[in-house]
């Protein structure tokens, strides 16, 4: 299972809608991650944290949408699980 790492991102970009800055301060993004963790473990699958950097603003991600007709959220998250695969692919590698 590949999950995005929300601990890296330790900022918080505020608007200028006072209703969004609310749901942004109190959205527990580590709770959740810890959560989803801790869950996945129990069912026996392997957790790899991955970077999200990079796949929102891509031609691959482009060409996912216009290939697949995926929309931008789905097209991240595919991206980011291929990111998941080719960490663990690296780490089989070296064994």
């Amino acid at each position: 299972m590949s999950l995005k790492n929300l601990f890296n991102n330790k900022y918080r970009r505020y608007t200028f809608n006072p209703k969004a800055n609310r749901k942004i301060t109190r959205f527990a993004k580590k709770q959740l991650l810890v959560h989803g963790i801790i869950y996945s473990l129990k069912k026996w699958c392997n957790v790899i944290l991955v970077n999200p950097y990079g796949t929102t603003h891509s031609k691959e991600h482009n060409m996912l949408m216009r290939k697949h007709g995926l929309d931008k959220h789905t097209a991240s998250a595919y991206l980011i699980a291929l990111k998941g695969l080719k960490k663990l692919n690296k780490c089989y590698k070296k064994l």
